[in-house]
């Protein structure tokens, strides 16, 4: 049995059902979205700029309140870690504390929660193995490359061990070989979390290759024009599937659906 097929057969982490948002002037940026993230699923959200992407993302960590529909979670299916919540986010722009060390940024948010010192040290050296920053623990991030920053941030928000991790074009400042490798290091690192991800990106690439399912949006007010699956798998290889015929398809499919928005 496929992966997909697995996940479908999970239950969610969270229900969104005929969400929408609306700014006090009466512009409406989301409308009528319904989504569901199952565990250990990878969804992305593409769509014509100034659809309502990031308001989505947004509603989904409870930065902005709905105007319309709910957002349901299944406590049940949450990881059961002790010191794990429901989300944890990474903003595209760098939001690194550059006045404290690696190993002190990975233990923010932990501080933050109460977690003990000796389990936190702990933790930091399981975070800095699984990205590859080991020996620069008391480094700070002005000495870090712009792709090991990012890797830092993505360490930053699995620390807290979310059940579901939310990522806001967290690449898309980043040269085509770095973002490859970042992209590889994501999978990897969601997948040994064992986490889920929805990622809000343009780059219909990055979608496909990391993506279980991926949500193309309509142009504002954005809402579900169709979701494609990404049957890949999760023992994917993205140095490999971007010279495949399937994924050519795929891409192929996805542009068609968001030219098609954006012209219509």
């Amino acid at each position: 049995m496929s992966q997909l097929a697995v996940a479908e057969e999970v239950e969610p982490l969270f229900r969104a059902r005929d969400l929408g948002y609306s700014y006090p002037s009466g512009l409406r940026a989301v409308s009528d979205v319904d989504l569901d993230i199952r565990p250990g699923e990878v969804v992305s959200v593409v769509g014509p700029s100034g659809c309502g992407k990031s308001t989505l993302l947004s509603l989904v960590a409870d930065l902005a309140q709905p105007t319309q529909g709910s957002i349901t979670w299944n406590e049940e299916a949450l990881p059961a870690a002790g010191r794990g919540q429901r989300l944890s986010m990474v903003f595209q722009r760098d939001t690194v504390f550059p006045w404290r060390t690696v190993s002190k940024n990975l233990q923010f948010g932990m501080e933050n929660s109460g977690v003990p010192r000796t389990e936190r040290e702990a933790r930091v050296e399981e975070l800095l193995r699984l990205g590859k920053l080991e020996g620069f623990a008391k480094s700070y991030p002005g000495a870090l490359s712009g792709g090991m920053r990012r890797r830092l941030a993505l360490l930053i928000g699995l620390s807290v061990d979310p059940g579901v991790l939310l990522l806001d074009e967290p690449f898309s400042a980043l040269d085509e070989p770095t973002r490859i490798e970042l992209l590889v290091d994501v999978l990897r690192l969601v997948y040994e979390a064992k986490v889920s991800v929805l990622l809000v990106t343009h780059d219909l690439g990055e979608a496909v290759s990391v993506s279980d399912r991926v949500i193309v949006l309509t142009k504002r007010p954005g809402t579900v024009r169709k979701i494609v699956p990404i049957p890949f798998g999760h023992d994917r290889d993205l140095r490999t599937i971007r010279e495949t015929p399937e994924y050519a398809e795929l891409y192929s499919e996805l542009w068609h659906e968001l030219w098609s928005e954006i012209g219509s």
